[in-house]
């Protein structure tokens, strides 16, 4: 009986690390906007804050198309770039950098336009 419970003692000791799992953690990778980015033949910088315009162009969007307020896809402060003095992306980033998913929002010439995609945005 003794023998018995030894054996069975070692055997549940060593079938845990036996399965098809990996000791190796997930990868969530975040993706960081780049400190500079060209895109449709401009270069786009990142900024870490926001300014008093770059948050009135923000509400002014959302005032402007009401269906995409509360929307999970743009929760949490986006990634902002900018190019020249008025242009403004941005950037809602989720997930890590081999399955995120992304929402932009553009200030382009004095228009608003959004697009989305996934894996990383900055990449294209």
């Amino acid at each position: 009986m003794m023998k018995q419970t030894i054996v069975l003692f070692f055997v549940f000791l060593i079938l845990p690390g036996c399965g098809g799992t990996s000791a190796e953690p997930v990868r969530n990778d975040v993706i960081d906007p780049p400190a500079s980015w060209t895109a449709d033949g401009k270069t786009w910088s990142h900024q870490p804050s926001m300014s008093q315009a770059d948050e009135a162009a923000l509400t002014k969007f959302f005032q402007l198309h009401p269906d995409f307020q509360g929307s999970s896809e743009f929760e949490g402060s986006p990634a902002l770039m900018l190019a020249g003095q008025s242009d403004r992306r941005f950037y809602w980033i989720r997930g890590s950098s081999d399955s995120s998913k992304w929402n932009c929002v553009h200030f382009e010439g004095g228009k608003f336009r959004t697009s989305e995609g996934t894996g990383n945005p900055f990449l294209k």
